[in-house]
């Protein structure tokens, strides 16, 4: 009877195999085989955490971000390719960038390392002002360090917003931060996101600073053409797009940059207001290693903070090499192991003497290892969660 039950077990899970097969993309046999011997624990809790109905419960959880720090984020009715009057598009060529290789170093024994700062800045007028936040150096940024959709994959499709704290515990960071801006009314990520392999949109070429990584390991920073983005012999494994290159092969590069970024695509003003005023600010570059480094600055718009010059400097301080600005203000959060590590500027609904984390965009995020010969860093995240509960219940039967 026993036999009789495995061998019918055997041919049921063959037909659901061979109809998902017909109805899925053409890179499911590139995965299944890989994914077989690629099973593990962790996988399978990645995809139960991600599929949870409960929401995360958090710190505060019953309160929600009032959004009241001045630096919001792009227009509030617009699109990213639609709402960008005047700016400048780059299709081919034309997009000055750096390029840089990525560390690689498989005996080094931590994956990321983040330590908190409390600095001193001496400013243009000769005062020093405190500066605190969040430094995180990621090694091997090719297989971890990633760019991440808010909520987990098709958050840009759908157009959510989620915490860091939801979308990094998802992905399992160690690190995270948040990254692109965002429509904030109709949450619509703006700019390139590519997101371990997948290209999830494109920004048509608009001239705004970008960080990403290729397929080879190439760090790049800087502007980039639509075709550059769009290239299929080396695509890129991840991408995100910011407003102002702040450093740019060890210099301050923001008076340049000012002058080219599209000024639309922040709401806070002119481009000048928006450089000069303090507020909290997020940075993603590279150091002369190779390493990817995070840097999170805590402020209050117009209250305290840094302007993106002070910025620039202070990265220069750090080591960085080159790096460019994320979205800034109250979306500002630095999420260490699932836990908020900073201090969040906007206000809480309903108790304005509590802060609150804001629903963000994208994140970047600092985990363990990925396999890099993997198909699953090219295609649908599903698919390959999908192939591998296949593989666990073929496992399972073979046993």
């Amino acid at each position: 009877m026993a036999g009789y039950q495995k061998t019918l077990y055997i041919l049921v899970v063959s037909v659901f195999i061979t109809v998902f097969v017909m109805t899925t993309n053409n890179n499911f046999n590139a995965i299944l085989k890989p994914a077989i011997n690629r099973v593990s624990r962790r996988s399978a809790d990645r995809f139960l955490l991600s599929n949870k109905d409960a929401p995360v419960k958090e710190e505060g959880e019953m309160l929600r971000s009032s959004e009241n720090d001045a630096l919001l984020p792009f227009s509030q009715s617009e699109e990213w390719h639609r709402h960008v009057n005047g700016c400048r598009t780059v299709k081919i060529g034309d997009a000055a960038h750096e390029t840089f290789p990525a560390h690689k170093n498989s005996s080094v024994a931590s994956h990321s390392n983040t330590k908190y700062f409390v600095d001193k800045l001496l400013t243009s007028r000769g005062h020093a002002k405190d500066v605190y936040g969040h430094r995180t150096v990621i090694n091997n940024p090719l297989r971890s360090f990633s760019v991440v959709e808010p909520g987990g994959p098709n958050g840009c499709v759908e157009r959510r917003r989620s915490t860091v704290v939801r979308t990094s515990r998802a992905r399992g960071c160690h690190a995270a931060v948040n990254a692109g801006f965002f429509g904030s009314e109709s949450g619509a990520c703006m700019g390139n996101v590519v997101t371990d392999g997948k290209r999830i949109q494109d920004g048509g070429g608009i001239k705004n600073a970008n960080f990403g990584i290729r397929k080879d390991g190439t760090i790049v920073v800087g502007y980039l053409s639509e075709m550059d983005v769009l290239r299929e012999d080396n695509p890129f494994v991840q991408l995100v797009t910011g407003v102002i290159w702040l450093v740019r092969n060890g210099t301050v590069y923001v008076n340049e940059s000012k002058a080219q970024d599209c000024a639309g695509l922040q709401e806070y003003g002119p481009m000048d207001k928006f450089v000069d005023v303090l507020s909290a600010r997020v940075a993603v570059g590279h150091d002369v290693e190779g390493r990817v480094v995070l840097v999170q600055i805590d402020g209050n718009t117009e209250e305290r903070g840094l302007s993106l010059w002070e910025f620039a400097e202070f990265l220069l301080s750090l080591g960085v090499v080159n790096a460019i600005n994320l979205d800034g203000g109250g979306s500002v959060t630095f999420v260490l192991d699932g836990t908020v590590a900073n201090y969040p500027a906007d206000h809480c609904t309903g108790n304005r003497s509590w802060h609150c984390a804001r629903e963000v965009s994208t994140i970047l995020c600092a985990h363990d290892l990925d396999d890099v010969t993997s198909s699953c860093r090219v295609v649908n995240t599903h698919t390959c969660l999908k192939v591998t509960i296949l593989c666990v219940i073929l496992r399972w039967i073979l046993q």
